[in-house]
């Protein structure tokens, strides 16, 4: 049969179209995969576990590796889906007494040492104990030993020369977020009998994901598992809902499971149309009103003579409830 040069092209693009889209459509990210198996085990933790408390540890190392797969880490320790930003992410921090006067050669120096450090905060606490009113305190440089991300090192010194009251803050920003730093504060006060408290705080970056990241759904997805995983007091049912539902998310899976729900359905309707059994009950094969009428009958079983009669009289009302009608089609 002959075909016109147009008509052989556009069934060609339409052949080329159906066959990419069909090896789309074929194609897993094994990254998904995994986060979906992983997912799978910590809602079987956070269902079977006794407690959670001593799963807490497992708990959050599955989702911290999951996190940082999907972040795609680099051997600069940064990543391709994630990066520092200027916010509060942790701190390192110290508390000292003040002693030395502002005016002195060496003052009260205080070093801590930290990662991905971007600024360094002095706090002068209202008091120095329960009665003792606090004093301010003077900060007069900064001295920063860094290491970047490039592996290059730098030292800088800062001069800050300002007072800090009683229930004030300083702060001071580093030139760039460092790999890891070294800082180092000069303290002091106004005299020798005005001794002071000072907190001393690195203040640590926080990573944040990129939006445009092709998992960042999946990344903030496991870090509302991995809040919930942390809590003091771990709430089974939110965890384990939270986890559900962020399995759910996944491409495929919602598909895959409304599929599955659909042939178990149809099974169980079969089975009880033709009288057959598997020979084993399996977890998930009654609902949890099921399961509440059965237990409230093994109770009245094993009651008064009037209570086993009404056991008797639920059994038969529930059997009833339960078996589909003759010619009901699955």
């Amino acid at each position: 049969m002959y075909y016109p040069p147009m008509r052989i092209l556009l069934t060609s693009l339409s052949l080329l179209l159906t066959l990419s889209v069909a090896a789309q459509e074929g194609v897993r990210d094994p990254k998904i995969d995994m986060v979906a198996s992983d997912l799978h085990a910590l809602g079987r933790i956070a269902t079977v576990a006794e407690d959670l408390g001593r799963s807490r540890q497992v708990m959050l190392a599955i989702v911290d590796s999951d996190v940082s797969d999907l972040r795609m880490p680099r051997e600069n320790g940064t990543y391709r889906w994630a990066s520092l930003q200027r916010e509060e992410g942790g701190r390192v921090d110290e508390e000292v007494t003040v002693e030395q006067v502002h005016t002195e050669t060496t003052l009260k120096n205080v070093s801590i040492t930290g990662s991905n450090a971007y600024r360094v905060l002095v706090t002068v606490p209202q008091k120095r104990g329960v009665f003792t009113t606090n004093n301010r305190v003077y900060v007069r440089n900064v001295l920063v030993d860094a290491t970047g991300f490039d592996g290059k090192t730098s030292h800088h010194e800062i001069p800050v020369n300002a007072w800090v009251s009683p229930g004030d803050a300083n702060g001071v920003a580093l030139p760039d977020i460092a790999k890891s730093a070294k800082v180092t504060t000069e303290l002091g006060v106004e005299s020798g009998d005005k001794k002071a408290v000072a907190e001393v705080a690195l203040v640590q970056a926080k990573l944040v994901d990129d939006p445009t990241s092709p998992y960042f759904p999946a990344v903030k997805r496991l870090l509302q598992v991995r809040e919930l995983a942390n809590a003091r007091d771990i709430n089974r049912g939110t965890l384990r809902n939270t986890i559900d539902e962020s399995l759910l998310s996944l491409p495929g899976e919602l598909e895959k499971r409304t599929a599955e729900q659909a042939e178990v359905a149809r099974v169980r309707r079969l089975m009880a149309e033709n009288n057959t059994t598997t020979g084993n009950i399996m977890v998930g094969d009654a609902t949890p009103d099921v399961i509440a009428e059965l237990a409230e009958i093994a109770r009245l079983s094993k009651g008064t003579v009037e209570e086993q009669a009404e056991a008797r009289v639920r059994m038969d009302d529930l059997i009833g409830r339960l078996k589909p009608a003759v010619g009901v089609q699955p």
